[in-house]
């Protein structure tokens, strides 16, 4: 039987996305879930499958695109409708 890791299936009861080695678009999907600001991947295709493990604050998506982007070695723009993440 499958039993998922239960601190991350209530986490967002404590406005928390933990991630633990999924790809950068399922983090992105997760976070957007929370934000009115969403996050954009932008530039080279191999971005999406980047790994992403770490607590996060939902809602925060700045936080996470900053963070995100120092642990590999990403751009981020602010716009002002979205976060843009990007890879040269």
């Amino acid at each position: 039987m499958d039993r998922p890791p239960i601190e991350q299936v209530i986490a967002w009861q404590r406005s928390e996305a933990i991630f633990d080695d999924v790809s950068l678009a399922d983090a992105v999907a997760e976070m957007n879930r929370y934000s009115r600001t969403p996050i954009v991947l932008m530039g080279d295709s191999s971005l999406a499958g980047r790994r992403v493990s770490g607590l996060f604050h939902t809602g925060d998506n700045a936080g996470f695109a900053r963070a995100v982007a120092a642990l590999h070695g990403l751009t981020v723009y602010e716009r002002k409708d979205r976060w843009e993440l990007l890879a040269w």
